[in-house]
């Protein structure tokens, strides 16, 4: 059972980590397979973890991701809550001990693909956290990411936003690159305002989005993905949870028409702007699929990483 679930959980990291590097965000991608040989066996990184649903009702289900990677409870999670939207016009998933599940909005995107409003809320209360309300003040939060997805004409109308400035990975990615971050995004571990990368991964803190609304947005996805839920209830661990939240497309008017309306939302924001034009959300993801066209350049350090990792000699 183990060696199987460890397959199924392979092939889904494979293609969700592929996915998001097709989709630009690298933070996403790749870099994290490494990571999760690190730390395979700790909470929330336990390779060989099944998930298995422990309530079901006509509505809501609840799923237990057994310590692992949330790969597989989270495409459970939707599958289970569009599935039940579909019958029931509306329906909700929680997971609960769920450990790192890739990008929010691939989950967002599945759950509107299979013909839902998809609302995805991931977070967790265990120690250490990133997330700092400003300047002088300790890491109270985590990035705790929020994803929606509407179901358009093609490509969902999508947003995905960790509700930092600036999402962790993409921290490390910019510290790989020699880039700096732009002001505003993190602080060093005295609690001083920031732009290089390495303050961060030396014991700083990220910044929220928008300030104290970004803070306040953050608390509130935590409250869902883990109070609500109860992944902080006693005997869990990691203390780390999901909700997932699906609305029926067609439960207040046609999804044709719903499709209409969100392509015509799409044509108004992108034709908003006065020097060029402005993206839509989920156009960034789109525009990245098409440049793409099926490969990504990924860094030789890390395909090296990747290489060993995999015991695969080296080519020159």
């Amino acid at each position: 059972m183990a060696a199987g679930a460890a397959a199924d959980l392979a092939d889904a990291v494979a293609a969700h980590v592929v996915e998001a590097e097709l989709a630009g965000h690298p933070s996403h991608g790749l870099r994290l397979v490494p990571a999760y040989c690190a730390n395979a066996g700790r909470p929330g990184c336990d390779l060989g973890a099944r998930p298995r649903v422990t309530m079901r009702r006509p509505t809501l289900t609840t799923i237990d991701a057994g310590g692992g990677l949330g790969y597989l409870a989270l495409a459970l999670a939707v599958e289970c809550a569009a599935t039940s939207a579909r019958e029931h016009g509306i329906a909700a998933s929680a997971v609960l001990r769920c450990g790192h599940a890739g990008r929010a909005g691939a989950w967002a995107e599945r759950g509107s693909r299979a013909g839902c409003v998809t609302i995805v809320t991931l977070g967790g209360a265990d120690p250490p956290f990133v997330v700092s309300a400003a300047p002088g003040a300790r890491p109270a939060l985590h990035t705790n990411p929020v994803a929606i997805g509407v179901p358009g004409d093609g490509a969902p109308l999508l947003l995905d936003m960790a509700t930092s400035v600036i999402a962790a990975g993409k921290v490390h990615v910019a510290l790989a690159a020699g880039r700096n971050l732009p002001p505003g995004a993190i602080l060093d571990p005295d609690g001083l305002p920031s732009t290089d990368p390495a303050d961060f991964v030396q014991g700083g803190s990220l910044l929220p989005i928008g300030g104290h609304k970004g803070f306040g947005l953050s608390a509130m996805v935590e409250a869902l993905a883990v109070s609500v839920t109860g992944a902080d209830g006693a005997g869990q661990q990691p203390r780390e949870g999901a909700l997932v939240l699906c609305i029926d497309a067609s439960a207040f008017r046609p999804a044709r028409g719903v499709a209409d309306s969100v392509v015509l939302l799409r044509a108004r924001i992108r034709s908003s702007g006065s020097k060029g034009q402005v993206l839509a959300p989920g156009d960034p993801e789109e525009l990245s699929r098409a440049a793409a066209a099926g490969s990504v350049w990924v860094d030789p350090a890390l395909v090296a990483q990747l290489r060993q990792l995999a015991q695969i000699p080296h080519q020159s």
